[in-house]
């Protein structure tokens, strides 16, 4: 045992003097994530000894249901000096969600008084595609970075004006009816007659509709103490919008009822006989040009470095806004703070925890850097509300490498 714990000993003191040495001058890589949140569900409801899903209808109705997805892929080619850096990227990044008021569950678990009420829903999300190029440079104690970029919005779903669930109670029924109305706008033409589809022959023509757009990412950082760093990060400043011309309006009626058995709809949905009782008819399409106007979300980012011991241990509390999300019209606020632990330029350890575009975030990261591979590693827990945040209503995943010299 101490022979092997001597061997380990070794390797990450030979590993580390070859990390110490200056930064790698040309590196290329990747860095992929994605992840999903909720705000009811957690990992036992779905994975139990029953084999079934696990809704406890007396919980809910505290707050509105929500779920989000959201994933991100992205490649670059770096090249770096003592003083400056330069470099290209292309990427995608992505967005679902989706929400039901609260008095849909109140309803379930509480009953109503009433023969007739109605609860809210609303959904959209987008895909963007994006190239573009990233300058740092240090202007004394000041580093600036900029980045220009270009994106396109393969689609783009925004938040539905108004949709309605119909719930209608009987002294022994109860019926539930919706219609799914939603747009879809993208840079190329979705289908025509009544059925979706993509005509990818258009995609030779996205650059003389306008579809492409161009944003503009600034940051500042500078020291302001030996151990106290401040910065600012303004993310997709936009310069120029995209202009969408296609789009496909869907519509879809959907219920649920409980004529189908003796038992009684809630009944019915404790026992997750979900599929019996559902009913969801055919899509129906229709198809047109116009214009609608679109922008990547906007983030401001205030944040500081607090280390302690040199390097050995760093704080970074942040605070910001986003705008022009897909969630509609308000801002969405963000905070948090992130620790980290790091062993010379070989190994670091951090823990965050923080509020980000509605979702509360408790990720664990772990950077390993044998200067020529660099492994980036993370893992996150998330909800929509705090105390769910911590029950495995939500996972995220992240996976980065940079390979150089």
């Amino acid at each position: 045992m101490k022979k092997r714990i001597s061997v380990v000993l070794l390797v990450l003191s030979l590993g580390s003097l070859w990390a110490e040495k200056p930064r790698r001058y040309v590196e290329a890589g990747f860095i992929l994530g994605a992840g999903f949140a909720n705000n009811y569900l957690k990992y036992a409801d779905f994975f139990n000894d029953e084999h079934i899903i696990r809704i406890n209808f007396n919980q809910m109705g505290r707050y509105d249901f929500n779920l989000v997805s959201d994933m991100a892929a992205q490649t670059f080619l770096n090249v770096s000096g003592e003083r400056f850096s330069v470099g290209v990227f292309t990427g995608l990044e992505g967005m679902f969600y989706g929400s039901i008021s609260k008095q849909l569950f109140k309803l379930l678990s509480d009953g109503n008084t009433g023969s007739y009420s109605k609860a809210d829903f609303a959904f959209g999300g987008a895909v963007f595609a994006d190239t573009g190029i990233n300058v740092e440079t240090q202007l004394g104690k000041l580093r600036l970075r900029i980045s220009p970029a270009v994106f396109l919005p393969l689609v783009y779903i925004p938040k539905p004006k108004k949709t309605a669930l119909t719930i209608r109670t009987g002294e022994d029924t109860m019926s539930i009816t919706g219609t799914v109305a939603l747009d879809i706008y993208s840079p190329v033409k979705l289908g025509s007659g009544g059925d979706l589809s993509v005509d990818m022959s258009g995609l030779s023509q996205v650059m003389d509709s306008g579809a492409l757009g161009f944003d503009l990412t600034l940051g500042a950082e500078y020291p302001l103490a030996s151990m106290l760093d401040a910065g600012i990060l303004v993310s997709h400043i936009p310069i120029g919008l995209s202009r969408l011309s296609h789009q496909a309006k869907m519509q879809a009626e959907f219920g649920f009822n409980d004529q189908v058995s003796e038992a009684s709809l809630l009944d019915q949905l404790k026992e997750g006989n979900v599929d019996d009782i559902l009913h969801i008819g055919d899509p129906e399409f229709s198809f047109s040009r116009g214009v609608f106007y679109v922008s990547r979300p906007m983030r401001f980012d205030l944040y500081s470095r607090i280390k302690f011991i040199g390097n050995l241990l760093v704080l970074r509390p942040h605070a910001g806004l986003s705008l022009f999300t897909p969630y509609g019209d308000l801002p969405c606020f963000n905070a948090g703070l992130e620790g980290q632990f790091n062993v010379w330029w070989l190994l670091q350890l951090s823990l965050s925890s923080g509020y980000e575009e509605l979702v509360w975030k408790h990720r664990f990261g772990l950077i390993l850097n044998l200067r020529v591979v660099q492994l980036d590693l993370g893992l996150s827990t998330q909800s929509q509300e705090f105390t769910e945040s911590f029950a495995l209503s939500g996972l995220g995943l992240s996976l980065g490498m940079h390979v150089g010299f």
